[in-house]
Parts: structure tokens; sequence; C-alpha cells
């Protein structure tokens, strides 16, 4: 047989035997890999024709289709859990301070987005953070919802359980040290001690809520002898969730996979605990880490959205959605998440804290799908290009969003906001909707992420003790900057004008002498939230008072109104500051608790 044809001949065994392989199995394409099923086949198939012995799982050896059954029988992958805490521990990012509503509608977002368990904040540090948890767990239905108690402080557990009484689905969440270091700072105790502490803290929250979840605090700077008794003497106390935490971001994969194989182990399959791990980001491994703990058994992930969090911040928990979407079968594992709801969870979280995404950052950074010009493209610009791993469709990054209608009534616009997730009653709608017209008198074509900013500015606004009425600026090469300025103030309208180096500065320095507040300015940005000319800007500034640090962000076509917006909204949230402290996680010092 000439060698063209035998080609010809091997090449149409190998389609006849891949096209019976999915004929006998329909959902055998939904699962598997082409390439592993072409590799089975082609083995047999090569061997028929070479005359060589048959394997005994041949056709020859059984009925014919069943010598795939091995590619068929599929194992149920584990479904990763994600236990998202922006909330708390995201919150802790210098500068940032979420008002109530903020939070709400951050956590109304998370739920969209699918995840697990979302940790809405301290109950007993205080009284702003209670109500906010309450608030949650009234408005949010699907998720797990979370509250932080101290183990040292057996009353957090009857305040966290009084702000999580509405929720469906509560968990206590406690924690101790295990490492040395952070015994001896905060507990002032030996392992021993700290380890009846932990299994009495888990008792008190067993007895009050059937989920609750124990948290091994710089778990990976301790031995993994006092990690394995801790572990299972709080599993012998109850706890349903054991989370083993890096966190100072110390720990390497390698330590990381370790530790949560000898735990897995000591625990046994039998247990019935949920393994979980939280990471942080010092070293940048918080993503790596928390992927080798699913390789060594863990389900639940901590995490915040963009990574944001103390110092370098914790587990960017999109990160883990794209990742365990596009690499799954690598992890043998599976997430329930949305995630066309990675992009609007992202921007959110943006808008609300006024912490800049950078630029590069994997799946939602600005240019995470762009590439040079340079680059060859494809002759069939509708294929995939072999260079894109992700679509960013995806995860609800359009690269062309329509523009929106400019003349839609105030129906279909509640109607659009409803379609975007956005969940506000009717006088919101109406607010947003005069905001939508008055802006599409100065702007060309509006899209939906300018909505976003105008309802976040018009319904997620602090109270205001300081309101803008009025903002008039001067400048020029040769004339020296000045600004005047109305305010409303306690009731009260007020206007003054002042001078400085431009006109934001003068807009600045006015205010500050109206309001008789003289924060110090940290940080200034100014980004376009769409693209040409009249795109609405948006400003973020950073102000620090009395060694307290608050974002405040401001929107508008006109930067120098849009940084003044940015400055007042800052004020404000410098005016709702805690008239006392908040209690610090690693204290005992008396919880706060609700009036009755």
């Amino acid at each position: 047989m000439l060698p063209a044809k035998r080609h010809k001949r091997r090449r149409a065994k190998r389609a006849h035997y891949t096209q019976k392989i999915f004929e006998c199995n329909p959902n055998l394409s939904s699962w598997a890999n082409p390439g592993r099923v072409l590799f089975h086949v082609r083995k047999h198939v090569d061997k028929r024709a070479m005359g060589l012995p048959l394997s005994p799982h041949s056709e020859k050896d059984v009925p014919h289709g069943e010598h795939t059954h091995h590619l068929m029988r599929r194992t149920p992958m584990p479904a990763i859990r994600l236990f998202d805490t922006t909330l708390r521990d995201g919150e802790k990012s210098p500068g940032i301070m979420l008002t109530i509503p903020e939070k709400v509608r951050l956590a109304v977002q998370l739920a969209r987005l699918g995840v697990d368990v979302i940790e809405a904040g301290f109950p007993a540090a205080s009284e702003a953070q209670f109500e906010a948890v309450r608030t949650i767990a009234q408005r949010v239905s699907g998720p797990v919802v979370a509250a932080l108690a101290r183990a040292t402080n057996p009353t957090d557990f009857d305040v966290a359980m009084r702000a999580l009484e509405s929720s469906s689905r509560p968990r206590l969440h406690t924690f101790a040290p295990v490492s040395p270091f952070y015994r001896r700072h905060y507990l002032k105790r030996d392992f021993p001690a700290t380890l009846d502490l932990a299994q009495k803290a888990v008792r008190l929250a067993k007895e009050r809520c059937d989920d609750v979840e124990f948290s091994l605090v710089d778990a990976f700077r301790a031995s993994t002898d006092h990690i394995i008794a801790m572990a299972k003497a709080v599993a012998e106390a109850g706890a349903t969730v054991i989370n083993i935490a890096d966190t100072v971001g110390y720990a390497t994969p390698a330590e990381i996979e370790t530790v949560f194989r000898a735990v897995k182990a000591a625990l046994g399959d039998g247990s019935g605990v949920i393994l979980s791990v939280h990471c942080h980001n010092d070293l940048g491994l918080a993503t790596a880490n928390s992927l080798a703990a699913v390789s060594a058994g863990a389900t639940q992930i901590h995490g915040t959205i963009n990574g944001i969090g103390e110092r370098a911040g914790n587990t960017p928990l999109e990160e883990i959605v794209a990742i365990l979407k596009t690499r799954g079968d690598r992890f043998q594992a599976e997430i329930a998440a949305d995630t066309t709801q990675i992009g609007p969870t992202c921007r959110l979280v943006k808008r609300l804290t006024g912490i800049t995404l950078q630029v590069h950052k994997p799946v939602v950074g600005a240019h995470a799908f762009v590439y040079e010009t340079t680059v060859p493209q494809l002759g069939d610009e509708s294929a995939q290009p072999p260079y894109e791993i992700m679509d960013p469709n995806q995860f609800g990054l359009e690269a062309a969003p329509e523009p929106m209608a400019k003349d839609m009534s105030v129906e279909a616009f509640g109607e659009r906001l409803r379609r975007m997730g956005l969940a506000v009653d009717d006088e919101a709608v109406r607010q947003c909707w005069e905001a939508y017209r008055q802006l599409a008198e100065r702007k060309e074509q509006i899209y939906e992420s300018d909505v976003e900013n105008l309802l976040d500015e018009t319904i997620l606004a602090p109270p205001q003790r300081y309101k803008l009425l009025y903002l008039n600026v001067s400048a020029g090469s040769i004339s020296v900057p000045n600004a005047t300025v109305q305010l409303e103030m306690d009731g009260q309208v007020r206007q003054d004008a002042g001078f400085g180096q431009g006109p934001v500065d003068a807009a600045f320095k006015t205010i500050c002498k109206m309001t008789h507040r003289f924060p110090k300015l940290l940080r200034y940005e100014v980004n376009a939230v769409t693209s040409g000319t009249d795109a609405l800007g948006e400003v973020i500034v950073h102000l620090e008072e009395d060694a307290q640090q608050v974002q405040g962000r401001g929107v508008a076509t006109d930067i120098v109104l849009a940084s003044a917006k940015a400055f007042i909204n800052a004020l404000n949230k410098l005016e709702q500051k805690p008239k006392e402290p908040s209690v610090f996680e690693f204290t005992e010092m008396e919880s706060w608790q609700p009036r009755l």
C-alpha cells in the first residue's frame, strides 16, 4: 500500500473511533480533554495497523465502545468555596472607610458574583461595625454571612449572634495565634494555654451557632506539630471549618502544601471538617499559596476583591476564580462563581475604596487583554487569538461597551439599572435618573460605567454636613488662580473665595478656610471613567486628620469640580469617625455591646 493511502486510512480509522467514543458518551465533550481521548484512540489504532498485540482493554477483548470506560467515569471534582473578607480584612487598607450603604451595596454584588461566604465584619468592635453586619444579614440572601469574634472575649459571640440573627445562614468566625511571635506579643500565653483557649472558644461559639470557623493565626511560623495539635483540638470541640492562615505572608507554596497534607492526614477523611486557607501577599505569593493549599486538600479560600488589605494585601479572589475556571483540570477543582460578575465587582470595589488597579494586574487590569499593535494578527479576526488564554467577555470585561440611549424614560432607566444588577428603590432610581439627564446634556455618549458612578455619587454618599452648591474658578498663565465656593454647612449657606497655586489648590484652600478643617492631603489621583475628551473625570483624594485616614471620591466632566466634590466627600467621612476607638482584634478590651 502506498504511504499516502496508508496514512489516509489511518486517519479515517482514528476519526471513526473518535466519533464512536463521543456517540456512545454524549457528555464526554463537556469535560474530557480531547487531546487525551485522541491519544488513547491513536494508541489502539496504531497497534492494529502495525499488527501489534492489542491491550487488555481493546475492542477485541470487550464489547464495542466499552474499552474507553476509564475515560467516561468522571470523578466529581471538589467544589472550592470562596470566603470573601473584603468587608473586614480588606477594609484594613489605610484610608478605606466604607459607609453602611456602601458595605451593603458591595455585599449584594458579592452575592451576585456567587461567593460562598461573606465576612461582613467584626460586630463587637464598634456600633458602626455592628450595624453594618446586622444590615447585611438582613439584606443579603444566598451566601453564608460570617461575623468575627475574639476567642479571648466570650461576650463577642453574643454580640455577633445578635448582629447575625436575621441571616438564614450565619457563621461565627473566631481565632487564636499559633506562632510563638503572636502568642507572646498579643496573648502572653504559652502554647498549652492557647490550645485550651481555642477549644473553649469553639465550644462557646458552637453553643450559639451550628456553623463555626476557627482560624489559626500566623500558622506558618509555628511548628507543624503545634498546627496539627490545634487543628485536632478545635475539630474535637466542634469547629466546622478550620482556616490555616499565613497572616504575615511568610510561607512558600511548598510549605503550604506540606502543612495542609499533614493536617488533612491527621484529621482523617471522616472528620467532615472543611480545610480553609488565608494568605497575605507580602512576598507576592498569596495566589500561589492558596492554590498550593487546594492541591493539598483545602476546599475553601479566603480572599478579597482586587486583593485589597493591610500591607501588601490579601489573596485576590478574582485571580482565584480566573485560575480555577481556566485551569480547573490542573487542580482537579471547580467553583460555582459567575465569572461575568468579576468585572463589575472589581470596578465597584475600586470606586468605593479609591484604590486604583495597576494596569497590568491579572484579569482586571486595564492592559490585561491589550496587545501591542506590532503583534501579528490573525487572518480570521473573529477567531480567538492564539496568545489569549481567556475571553475578556467571560469575566464581564467588554472591550467596546455600547452607549446608552440619552432619552430614556425613568421607567426604562430603572429597568436598565435592574439589568445591570443594581438593586435600588424607586426614589433612588429617580434621583439617579435626574443626574443622568443632566449628564446627557454635557456628554455625547453615556455608558453603563457612567451610570455606576452616578449611582455611587447620588445614592451611596455619606451623610453630608458639607454640601457643595457652587464653584467658580479662574486661572491662566498670567493670572493668580482663584476659586469662589458656596457651601451648605449645617443647614446654612456660606460663600467665600481664595487663592492658590492652581485652580484645584485654590478650591481646596477655600473649602478648608470655610470649614475650619485643615487635613493633610496624602494623595490625589485623576482617572477618566470612559474614553473621549468629554468623559467623566474621577478624582480620588486621601486625607489625614488626627491620625485618621479617609478617601474621598468625586466625578464630573470638569476635573476641578470633581476635585472639589472629592475633597468634600472626604471631609464628610471625617465627620463620621467614631467617637470612641474601635476594639482591636488582638486585645482583651471589653466588647462593644448594642444598647437594649
